[in-house]
């Protein structure tokens, strides 16, 4: 079997148009191409036969053999178009599915590449849109507005070619509606590049809506609402009831006149050929070739039109690919020599925005190897923004973040993650088996290295009960799953891996009793001997930390020991009191009575 070289290494040259993607697929869209032109060409050839046969059979004496023959030629050169059509369209997808299949890969690839501030602010319907409903829009200009759009404009030329031929004067008739038609279309057509882009903009809001609406139906559904009443998808969709009606009625009377001017040239041929004919400067065979063959010299001009108005969208749906594919990857130097030694993780003065919002300023400490640093904090203090620029998901704006002693930016990309183990509170199961999930963290890890891993998870046990056991298919998002269930997976997927340094968001912070004993049976075993940075929740599953840092509004509140940060740190003491309280409150209880109707004076 020959060795080709892999199509996912190749890449594709940005910004990317309509002309450089042809270059993607150039032999099977040139053909088609070719075949297209033949195929519109052969669509008037029968005409001429037509022409032919009308000047035998109104000759003096007619030989119907002649007529016989043309009338066969006129047969085989229709058959002959539509097997050039066939063929046309047949090479024109096969091109624009090797255009749809390159360009998902490539935005695969950077959307691999990129940080995760790429994401911040696309809502993940308008990006499914763009790697969906865009790239399939390109392969339908490909496939079939390509070749279609060939034909329309070699059908009126060679249409015109015949009737000049036949006669000049006929032929200046035909035209006359043309310079009329394309004065409708401009009045038509004013304006479309920015109501296209309103359009679009409409469709993203409701992709986006309408992807807030699936996730949280079951919220919506508790409320008693609908579709219709959704806030946001509610206002989208009508503000796209109301672009399309006042579209349609800014457009008909243009739209309206520049068709009918299209298809009339007939009004102006037929009296003219008529006179001509009286005159007896016309045959009757020319003139009947003009009534067959004038409409078709300029209602083509009508597909190139649609043709038109769809690359407005597809011109929009490109500056979205291009977006992706242009999108700035975060840097992965190469050759950098890695740390071999104990990795610490330093972060030392660090600042970070989200847009203009300061996240982290100033902020620097160091989480030891083989030691377990917790961080703690109200909500939006930054703890969870600390974590995840060690794991470069964002790219920190000003100071320094060292792993090993090294700055993150200097670590190869793929060494980098392949060292850190994370586990996050929102927990993401691919629609496949437990077993394929599991062995995400490290692709060819036997039967047995799994069912350990599991097994130090506490995991095992709920696996083998379910009808399959590891080979279960746990369907989208692991939803028939409980929370401590696909808690337990994530830290299995973590001692699989085996990496050195663990970045936690604490496990526990939403699930049952049982299972927060059973998860945190499983995180002592998954923390042993390795550098942990882990986001504390609640308080007294970090207490035990060889160092507390207190976050509170981007900056460091204070750091030690629990019992340091007891005596010394106010925010500590107050997140403690918090806590405590918190530990001791039941519905319906509260430690200060409140006086019931009844006891009251």
């Amino acid at each position: 079997m020959k060795n080709s070289k892999p199509m996912q290494q190749e890449r594709i040259s940005t910004p990317i148009h309509f002309g450089n993607l042809l270059r993607l697929a150039s032999r099977p869209l040139g053909w088609a191409v070719a075949t297209a032109i033949g195929s519109a060409a052969l669509s008037i050839a029968p005409f001429w036969f037509i022409y032919r046969i009308a000047v035998e059979l109104f000759s003096a004496q007619p030989d119907m053999a002649v007529v016989w023959q043309l009338a066969w030629w006129a047969l085989g050169l229709l058959a002959l178009r539509w097997a050039l059509m066939a063929v046309s369209h047949v090479l024109a997808h096969t091109g624009a599915f090797a255009i749809q299949h390159r360009l998902r890969l490539a935005m695969a690839r950077r959307l691999g590449e990129v940080p995760l501030s790429f994401f911040a602010g696309r809502g993940s319907g308008s990006m499914r849109r763009t790697l969906t409903d865009d790239v399939n829009g390109l392969e339908g200009f490909y496939a079939h507005l390509l070749p279609d759009m060939v034909a329309a404009a070699v059908v009126p030329l060679a249409a015109l070619a015949l009737l000049f031929a036949a006669d000049w004067r006929l032929a200046l008739a035909a035209l006359v509606p043309l310079p009329l038609a394309l004065l409708a279309q401009w009045w038509w057509m004013r304006g479309i590049g920015g109501r296209m882009r309103e359009w679009n903009d409409l469709q993203k809001r409701i992709a986006n809506q309408v992807g807030e609406y699936v996730r949280g139906v079951h919220v919506v559904k508790s409320f008693g609402l609908d579709a219709r009443s959704f806030g946001e998808l509610a206002t989208a969709v009508r503000g796209a009831v109301a672009w399309v009606e006042g579209y349609a009625k800014d457009s008909s009377g243009g739209w309206v006149l520049f068709t009918g001017l299209l298809t009339a040239n007939l009004i102006t041929v037929a009296p003219l050929g008529a006179w001509l004919h009286a005159q007896g400067t016309l045959d009757l065979p020319t003139y009947v070739l003009f009534l067959l063959v004038a409409p078709t010299a300029l209602a083509p001009l009508l597909r190139l039109t649609f043709a038109l108005d769809e690359q407005f969208q597809r011109a929009e749906a490109m500056g979205r690919i291009n977006e992706v594919l242009q999108a700035q990857p975060s840097a992965d130097p190469v050759g950098s020599r890695i740390p071999d030694g104990a990795l610490d993780v330093d972060f030392i003065d660090l600042r970070h925005r989200y847009g203009e919002r300061l996240a982290l300023d100033g902020v620097s400490f160091r989480a030891k190897a083989g030691r377990l640093t917790a961080l703690v904090g109200p909500s939006g203090s930054g703890k969870s923004t600390l974590v995840r620029l060690v794991a470069r998901l964002y790219e920190f704006e000003s100071g320094s973040l060292q792993v090993g002693g090294m700055d993150v930016r200097e670590w190869p990309l793929d060494a980098l993650l392949g060292r850190l183990g994370i586990v996050f509170q929102d927990v993401f199961l691919f629609h496949g088996t437990v077993r394929e999930n599991l062995a995400m963290a490290r692709p060819g890890a036997s039967d047995a290295q799994i069912e350990t891993a599991a097994r130090a998870a506490r995991a095992h046990d709920f696996i083998m009960a379910l009808p399959q056991g590891y080979d279960t298919s746990l369907g989208d998002r692991g939803a028939g799953l409980s929370g401590g269930e696909r808690q337990r997976l994530a830290i299995a997927r973590a001692l699989l891996k085996n990496a050195p340094i663990l970045l936690l968001d604490e496990a526990t912070a939403s699930v049952d009793a049982e299972n927060e004993a059973l998860i945190q049976q499983a995180l002592d075993e998954l923390c042993r001997g390795r550098t942990v940075l882990m986001i504390g929740h609640r308080l007294h599953s970090v207490m035990h930390a060889d160092h507390i840092v207190v976050m509170n509004g981007g900056v460091i509140a204070g750091q030690g020991t629990h019992v340091e940060l007891l005596n010394s740190c106010l925010i500590y003491q107050c997140l403690w009191r918090d806590h405590e309280q918190s530990r001791d409150w039941s519905l319906g209880e509260s430690r200060h009575a409140t006086p019931t109707r009844e006891s009251r004076p």
